[in-house]
């Protein structure tokens, strides 16, 4: 049997190679610019970018001074973003769920659109928490199952056209279920703007260790 990780892996590979390129890849990354301006990042913090892909958001985060290290399993995503001068040296392979990091590394954690081909979610929620110092703050966005546009691109293109059948996500009130469990201290979970089509079909969480 096939591992998930690894086959998730692989289609991140092959997708880094024209993830910049489509409409779809642009309007990720106008939403994880939303999210890292939620995320109030300042100069002097520790930030852990989870599911980095090409590294725009630890770049963007580098670029104001703030100490970003980004994670990603893919290879080929990670190819990518070393390419960049500013992420020498602050990128890593690893699985977010045994993140290879100690307790309370990070000030904040910031992890857009890959959540839900994490192979075991309430271990990673665990992860995510456990290297987050206290009071740190996490933001994450995935997109929700409660909205039309969420089950149409994870349960249908991803799970049916493309064959990861492991992924799996959650609609708002299962989310604040798994925060309270993972140990979150507190927790929101709302969705995007509605005048934003696809941003309105995520989930926006902001949680605090």
């Amino acid at each position: 049997m096939d591992d998930p990780l690894h086959k998730h892996g692989r289609f991140f590979d092959v997708w880094s190679n024209w993830y910049r390129l489509t409409p779809f890849g642009l309007e990720l990354r106008r939403i994880q610019r939303l999210a890292l301006e939620r995320l109030r990042a300042v100069p002097g913090q520790r930030v852990l970018d989870l599911g980095c892909g090409p590294g725009d958001g630890a770049a963007w985060l580098r670029r104001r001074g703030i100490d970003a290290i980004g994670l990603d399993y893919s290879d080929g995503m990670l190819e990518k973003a070393r390419r960049d001068a500013q992420l020498s040296g602050r990128l890593t392979r690893g699985d977010a769920g045994r993140l290879p990091f100690k307790d309370g590394a990070f000030d904040k954690l910031i992890c857009t659109n890959s959540f839900h081909h994490y192979p075991d979610h309430t271990r990673a929620l665990f992860e995510m928490r456990r290297v987050l110092k206290p009071g740190g703050l996490m933001l994450l966005v995935d997109p929700r199952q409660d909205h039309l546009f969420g089950r149409l691109a994870i349960e249908l293109v991803e799970e049916k056209v493309f064959g990861l059948k492991e992924v799996r996500i959650y609609g708002l009130q299962k989310w604040r279920e798994l925060l309270r469990e993972a140990g979150f201290s507190s927790a929101t979970a709302q969705s995007g703007a509605v005048w934003q089509p696809i941003a309105w079909g995520e989930v926006f969480i902001e949680a605090t260790a």
